[in-house]
This record gives structure tokens, sequence and C-alpha cells, in this order.
């Protein structure tokens, strides 16, 4: 005896109609906050909820420090690590490909945006439907919302404050 479920679902897949996909516009970027702005609150309000699981201490991140820091999803370890303010400030990603060079996640992308900023937006433009220079993050998860982008990168423009 055979099972309909099969045949129904491939009737399914060959006869509903396809639609174009749809993007979610790319949201504004919000301008430096003219308030002062401490690690403890970028790190709350971001680096714990968003980046830890991956650019975290290995201690607790399942021994490894997420796939941020020893490689995952297909891609090779940066060996950032965001859990506290002492490794953040250092913000070092490695280069695996080019072995030797280090680059800082404050630095400057060509535009003159910080690198860590530059990701967490290059990660709203994917979500939009574009293909970014720079790889997005949070890789594969929901982009960071534009009021904690632009508090990391207040906390940036004011000089990284403890």
């Amino acid at each position: 005896q055979t099972c309909a479920l099969p045949i129904s679902i491939a009737a399914y897949l060959v006869t509903t109609p396809l639609t174009a996909q749809t993007f979610p516009p790319v949201p504004a970027r919000l301008p430096v906050l003219a308030r002062k702005v401490t690690y403890d609150e970028v790190a709350t309000r971001v680096f714990r909820k968003t980046c830890w699981h991956c650019h975290g201490e290995p201690d607790f991140e399942r021994g490894d420090g997420g796939p941020g820091n020893s490689g995952g999803f297909g891609f090779p370890g940066r060996r950032l690590n965001l859990s506290d303010y002492a490794s953040t400030f250092a913000g070092f990603l490695e280069q695996p490909e080019k072995s030797t060079r280090r680059t800082s996640v404050f630095a400057p992308t060509k535009d003159g945006t910080p690198y860590v900023v530059a990701a967490m937006l290059a990660r709203q433009e994917e979500e939009a439907g574009k293909e970014p220079a720079l790889r997005g993050m949070p890789l594969g998860l929901p982009a960071v919302p534009a009021e904690d982008v632009q508090l990391v990168e207040t906390w940036i423009a004011q000089g990284r404050a403890r």
C-alpha cells in the first residue's frame, strides 16, 4: 500500500505558482548619539545578547568560544572574543586566509565605518536582499536593530569608554 502524502506534496510543489520574494527595506542608519555610552551598556544590549554566542569566552561557550572563535558554518575561526571589556577592547580578528595578518574590529573600512559596525550594517543589507562586500553579522541570525547598531557606533566614536 502506498502513501498519498508524497504524491500530494509533489503535486503541491509542481502546481503552486511562485511569487516574487519580497525583502524589507534596509533600516536607516541612525546618527551617533549625543549622550555618553559605556561598554557596560553596549555589552548588555548588544554583545551579550547577539554576539556572545559565537564570539565568547571559551569557558562559557562549549569549551571553544563559539564558531566566531574556533570556526564553524563553513568559515574559519576569527578568534574574536567579545565576552569582557579587555577582550573586546583588544578587538582583533585573525585573518586565517592571510595567516599572519590581524585586523582591528574598530579599524575603519573604506568608507570610514568601524569594521564591527560595517558587519552589522551588512547583515541589514543581506536581509534586504542585497549582497554587501562584507559578510554580515550575526551570521545567519536576524540583523541587529538600527538602535543597537547606533549604540555600538556611538561607543566606538566616543573612544570605547569603560
